[in-house]
């Protein structure tokens, strides 16, 4: 069975808002066999022009995953609205987990005339 679970910053800054947002998102998502999934939960850009994107990660597999040196790719229609390399040291998602997570696309990285409302975030082999 899937657990919610927050990294302890998220738990300690989340605003009632995110976590509603966050949470009705969990409790209607139907996941796939695959081992890493996302549900994407919304878009934005912060001052610094940067890309945001809030994501349930979802580990399905029985052994805890790690973001270190992993390539994430937004598409739409097979087409890259943004890709990076990410370490992050702080998200571990233990097995059977998910846990929210905004990932930030740094100027360059992503399309900037593109719609990013309608992509989806995936991990790239």
């Amino acid at each position: 069975m899937q657990k919610l679970i927050y990294e302890p910053a998220w738990e300690k800054q989340i605003s009632d808002k995110d976590r509603y947002l966050v949470e009705e998102a969990f409790y209607e998502v139907i996941l796939t066999e695959e081992p890493i999934q996302f549900t994407t939960l919304r878009m934005d850009r912060n001052y610094k022009n940067e890309l945001l994107i809030m994501v349930i990660v979802h580990n399905t597999t029985t052994e805890k995953i790690f973001f270190n040196k992993k390539k994430l790719c937004y598409k739409h229609n097979n087409n890259v609205l943004a890709e990076n390399i990410f370490t992050l040291p702080n998200l571990t998602i233990e097995s059977k987990a998910s846990m929210p997570w905004t990932f930030i696309f740094p100027v360059g990285s992503y399309a900037e005339n593109a719609n990013v409302q309608l992509g989806e975030l995936e991990i790239k082999a």
